[in-house]
């Protein structure tokens, strides 16, 4: 890799490692000869530990909570490069999401700022920190856009404030005297394999489509990315000097909330998988918008084409862009897990 700077054998700490992300982020590091540091929230559920042992062989677990100080600073000793994945979901059994997001962002960053081995930090945000409760007007987003956090759902607040708190902490000379580089990875909506066998937030939206579940869409463009080309991508800024201080999209295939749906018509319906899926009425999320925060964050692009363009187009090169294929790939992973059952048999 041109201008890299990890070496193997240097330690490498990857938060919330029993995560979608996180996991082949782990994955990757091994395979490229790196040590690997995982945290875990709780050291409790035996079982997802020994499954972690045996999917990500040699990673060494330390128990850190978002919420809470302790562990952080064990997590980071020694470490040289610092990828903060972890940060509370957005299904609905989460519960104040901003408040664990800030406070994990504290945490890690604060812990990781403090060493005298870490030499950067790569924290993962979201296209929901960068493209939403904004004016109608605006239909092209870069990385220098931001979601306007006041009034937005508390996913979308959660994601924008917890990244501008890293911002804030790494360009702080008292809190970062270091100068410890920081570089941060906004993805798409992600799709494609888990490595993990419980099921996540993408793969709960696809799921639910598959099983009928959900019956209507929002009608706005969207973008999609393979969760190994963004655990790849999230390796690949913290090795490249010319990433430090930027904030990056994270994005390979444009596309339509309804093509997930229409995916599945075309390809699952022999096995008993045929959704029928409508998008929202525009005027029905109008007047949603003024008692649902989700709602107000999303009414701004809906039935438009909207664009996301980054600033970087050299770092990464993605090799997986075929919408159908990744839908296709998260749906063969969904039933292997048997987290979806056959229909028609």
């Amino acid at each position: 890799m041109k201008n890299q700077r990890m070496q193997p054998g240097d330690l490498c700490l990857v938060t919330g490692i029993t995560g979608y992300v996180a996991s082949w982020i782990g994955k990757d590091l091994l395979e490229q000869g790196y040590r690997v540091r995982g945290t875990v929230r709780s050291f409790n559920d035996q079982e997802k530990i020994h499954t972690m042992h045996e999917l990500l062989p040699g990673v060494e677990f330390v128990e850190a909570d978002l919420r809470s100080s302790d562990g952080w600073e064990k997590a980071t000793k020694g470490c040289k490069w610092v990828f903060h994945v972890a940060s509370p979901q957005a299904v609905a059994s989460e519960r104040d999401r901003t408040g664990g997001a800030l406070s994990g962002t504290r945490f890690v960053l604060t812990a990781a700022f403090a060493t005298e081995t870490v030499e950067k930090v790569v924290v993962t945000s979201s296209e929901a920190a960068v493209a939403y409760n904004l004016p109608t007007s605006k239909t092209r987003f870069t990385e220098d856009d931001w979601t306007n956090a006041e009034g937005a759902g508390d996913y979308f607040r959660s994601k924008t404030l917890a990244e501008k708190l890293a911002w804030d902490l790494a360009n702080d000379d008292t809190q970062n005297p270091r100068h410890i580089a920081l570089s941060t990875i906004s993805p798409s909506m992600i799709l494609g394999p888990s490595l993990v066998p419980w099921v996540r937030y993408s793969h709960e939206t696809v799921k639910n489509l598959v099983e009928g579940k959900t019956r209507m869409v929002p009608d706005m463009s969207n973008y999609f990315v393979d969760v190994r080309d963004c655990g790849s991508m999230h390796i690949t800024l913290m090795n490249d000097p010319s990433t430090d201080w930027h904030r990056h999209l994270c994005y390979s295939v444009r596309g339509r909330t309804v093509d997930l749906a229409l995916t599945i018509r075309n390809h699952y319906a022999r096995l008993g998988f045929a959704p029928k899926v409508r998008t929202f009425p525009r005027f029905l999320v109008w007047m949603l918008k003024f008692f649902n925060a989700d709602a107000a964050s999303l009414y701004p692009l809906l039935g438009k084409e909207t664009w996301r363009e980054t600033k970087y187009p050299q770092v990464y090169h993605y090799r997986y862009t075929d919408l159908t294929q990744m839908v296709r790939d998260t749906i063969d992973d969904l039933l292997e897990k048997k987290a979806i059952q056959v229909k028609n048999k």
